[in-house]
């Protein structure tokens, strides 16, 4: 993914200039609502938020992938695992947990009727190779494919709406994957 290069470029190039200081999760909301109106993004929200809670309810068919970079491209060393829920014959979550050398990921995507309607991100880089870490919890609201709310932990990890609109493609070209090699390509390739 472009967003996790970039992610391990900046942690480099923090680590690289910066004395070493203790860990740190930043939580400072930077929440902002785009383009919905305020009364519609109230139940679109709450919606979601039921979404979320019936899925992480629910028993739930899984089928894990667990995939390594692909060697084809000069991608860094990483792997993880994606795991698909299923209700019936329809994906209704995935959870990709993962990591390289300088940090781990763990986000879960959510969809309802096929469509994404929630991503959280739990990711932290930094580490043996860069001191300075940088743990962050963000969270990005959907609503027919547009983003209606996000929350940014306001770690410097703050993400722009082309790089939300290449993370949601990514999102949607996972959930079509379906193997170990396509999901592979994608990460580290960032193709199909």
């Amino acid at each position: 993914m472009k967003i996790l290069s970039a992610l391990v470029f900046l942690t480099v190039l923090l680590g690289c200039t910066s004395a070493p200081k203790q860990p740190e999760t930043i939580t400072a909301d930077t929440s902002i609502i785009v383009s919905t109106p305020v009364s519609d993004t109230v139940s679109i929200i709450e919606h979601i938020k039921d979404v979320y809670a019936s899925i992480n309810k629910e028993k739930l068919t899984q089928k894990s992938f667990e995939w390594e970079a692909d060697t084809t491209c000069e991608a860094p060393p990483m792997g993880g695992t994606l795991t698909y829920f299923y209700r019936g014959s329809e994906i209704v979550k995935m959870l990709n947990v993962g990591g390289e050398d300088h940090g781990s990921w763990k986000e879960e995507y959510y969809f309802d009727n096929n469509q994404l309607v929630f991503i959280y991100q739990n990711n932290t880089y930094g580490g043996a190779a860069n001191p300075d870490e940088v743990s962050y919890q963000n969270r990005y609201y959907f609503y027919d494919n547009q983003l209606v709310k996000k929350i940014e932990s306001g770690s410097g990890v703050e993400l722009d709406s082309n790089a939300i609109q290449d993370m949601v493609q990514t999102t949607y070209r996972l959930k079509d994957a379906g193997n170990s090699a396509a999901i592979a390509r994608i990460f580290s390739c960032h193709s199909e």
